[in-house]
């Protein structure tokens, strides 16, 4: 019983490729990509803009808030200095 199980039937699957030069693979990407000139990117990821109105407001946001974790989470005011208690 155990001997049937290790058998495995499975179809065969051979393809057939032929055999290409480093000249032809070069020559076939040249045609699929005219545009590629092999050159590596640095900035991938960034993108560099004008800050707009929303940066400046997260910005100012960001400098009269702090983010507290103390009992609860959330952003809570800071004082102004103007304010006298």
């Amino acid at each position: 019983m155990y001997n049937k199980r290790k058998e495995k039937k499975y179809a065969e699957v051979v393809e057939v490729v032929e055999a290409k030069t480093l000249t032809d693979k070069i020559r076939e990407h040249r045609e699929r990509h005219p545009n590629d000139n092999n050159t590596k990117k640095n900035n991938k990821g960034i993108v560099w803009k004008k800050p707009t109105q929303k940066d400046k407001q997260l910005k100012e946001f960001y400098k009269a808030n702090v983010w507290t974790s103390f009992g609860s989470n959330g952003w809570v005011a800071l004082p102004i200095e103007d304010e006298e208690q």
